[in-house]
This record gives C-alpha cells, sequence and structure tokens, in this order.
C-alpha cells in the first residue's frame, strides 16, 4: 500500500508533459507574433517618413516650376508689347474716311397726314415751300436747273413732237431707246430672243389659276405673295419698310 500511494501513474505524468509543451509552443508563437507587430510597424514609420519627404520636395520642384513660367511669361509680354509698339511706329498712318451718313425722312406734322415732310416739318399740302418751274403757268415741281420734266429737267425724246423722257442713246423706249419687238409692225419692248411676250419670249406667270401676272418670286405674282405687303389690314400696297408702306410709316433714306 506505500508503494503505490508514492508513485504516480502513468497516465498522469504523460499529461503533464503535453501540458508543458503545450505552454511552450504557445509562449513561442506570442513572442513570434510581437516580433512581427514590431517590425511592420518599424516599416510604416519609414513609408510615411518617405511619403513627407517626397510630398516636400514636390512642393518646393512646384513652386520653382511655377515661379519660372511665370517669368517666362512675364518675359513674353514684354516683347510682344515691345513689337507691337515698333509695328505701330513702323505703320503708315491711314485716312479716315467718312461714311455716308443717312437722314431718315419724316412725316408731315399735320393731324392725320402721312406724307413726306418736305420743309418746316410739313408736306407741300400743308404749306412747305417748294420750288416751282420757272415756265409760264407751270406748276410742277422743279427737278434740276429750274425747270421741270416738262420744260428740260430732264431730257427728252430727240423725235420731233415727242415728249417721252430719253432712255438710251438720245431717244425714248418708243423710238429706239430700248430694244423693240423684232416682228414686223409691232412697237412692244423685246424680253427675251429679240421678241416680246406676245411673239414668243418665254416668260414665267403667276401659278394661281387666272392669273396673267409675271412672276416674281416663289411662282407668284406681287399680288399673290411675290413681294410682301402692308401688314395693315384690307392695305394691299407692298411693304417698304419694317412691314409697312409708306402710307402706314415707312421710311426712305436720304443722302446728308
Amino acid at each position: 500500500m506505500e508503494r503505490s500511494a508514492n508513485t504516480k501513474p502513468a497516465a498522469t505524468e504523460d499529461e503533464e508533459d503535453y501540458a508543458a509543451l503545450i505552454y511552450q509552443e504557445s509562449q513561442r508563437r506570442k513572442a513570434e507574433a510581437a516580433a512581427l507587430a514590431a517590425a511592420a510597424g518599424k516599416n510604416k514609420k519609414k513609408q510615411s517618413i518617405s511619403k513627407n519627404g517626397a510630398t516636400r520636395t514636390s512642393t518646393r520642384i512646384d513652386g520653382s516650376s511655377t515661379k519660372r513660367v511665370a517669368e517666362g511669361k512675364a518675359v513674353h509680354t514684354r516683347k510682344r508689347k515691345s513689337s507691337e509698339g515698333n509695328d505701330d511706329e513702323q505703320a503708315p498712318k491711314t485716312k479716315k474716311v467718312a461714311k455716308k451718313q443717312y437722314q431718315y425722312s419724316k412725316l408731315c406734322s399735320a393731324d392725320g397726314c402721312t406724307n413726306l415732310a418736305r420743309e418746316g416739318k410739313v408736306c407741300c399740302r400743308h404749306g412747305a415751300k417748294v420750288t416751282l418751274c420757272r415756265h409760264d403757268g407751270c406748276t410742277n415741281q422743279v427737278i434740276k436747273g429750274g425747270v421741270c420734266c416738262r420744260h428740260g429737267g430732264k431730257k427728252i425724246c430727240s423725235r420731233d413732237g415727242c415728249t417721252n423722257q430719253v432712255q438710251r442713246g438720245g431717244e425714248c423706249c418708243r423710238h429706239g431707246g430700248k430694244k423693240l419687238c423684232s416682228r414686223e409692225g409691232c412697237t412692244s419692248q423685246a424680253q427675251r430672243g429679240g421678241v416680246c411676250c406676245r411673239h414668243g419670249a418665254k416668260i414665267k406667270l403667276c401659278s394661281r389659276d387666272g392669273c396673267t401676272n409675271h412672276a416674281r418670286k416663289g411662282g407668284v405674282c406681287c399680288r399673290h405673295g411675290g413681294k410682301k405687303l402692308c401688314r395693315y389690314e384690307g392695305c394691299t400696297k407692298h411693304d417698304q419698310g419694317g412691314g409697312v408702306c409708306r402710307r402706314h410709316g415707312a421710311t426712305h433714306k436720304l443722302y446728308s
């Protein structure tokens, strides 16, 4: 009985050995983990230090480059100004040409009058002084040289007894100022091919049914839309400017 009390069984000794080995292994692994953590911390510090140094150097480089760029721009602007000044000195001075000025004609100041004002802001009907032809008994307005068209203000056809205005070669249209139709006995003006419309000249007519007027624009005559009409209701006159005719306010330009 005494021998069994002093001696331990073999199973308990083996368990103690295993426990000691496990403890040693755990301590060894803890030491390895601590060493790895310390090494990782050192590497992070080195990387952060290298990054900070790179940013500092990059900022220094950027600052120097911006300074160089600014200096280059300043030199370029100075050279450009100096070259412009030399060009201005060398370039010859050009004469300024005065542009033609236009004066828009105004309407008569009388109430309800749509005529153009002549003198004193009124038309001839309401008191504007207009010079008349110097021939006795003639009430026409002067055109040139103190006379009207009939009495020499414009050239008249050289044919005896003809009072029409000259068109070309000292004669009116009827007497040769414009080409006449080549057909015998026809006194109409030639349009195309030396003949008038009646004898074969091809001229486009208005595309509207029953209309015999000449086509102006878009295949229609002025009455059917070839030219713009006055925008006032019931007015069939052509647009002279601003969408209205002269009676409703359109003005024409006069040389000053």
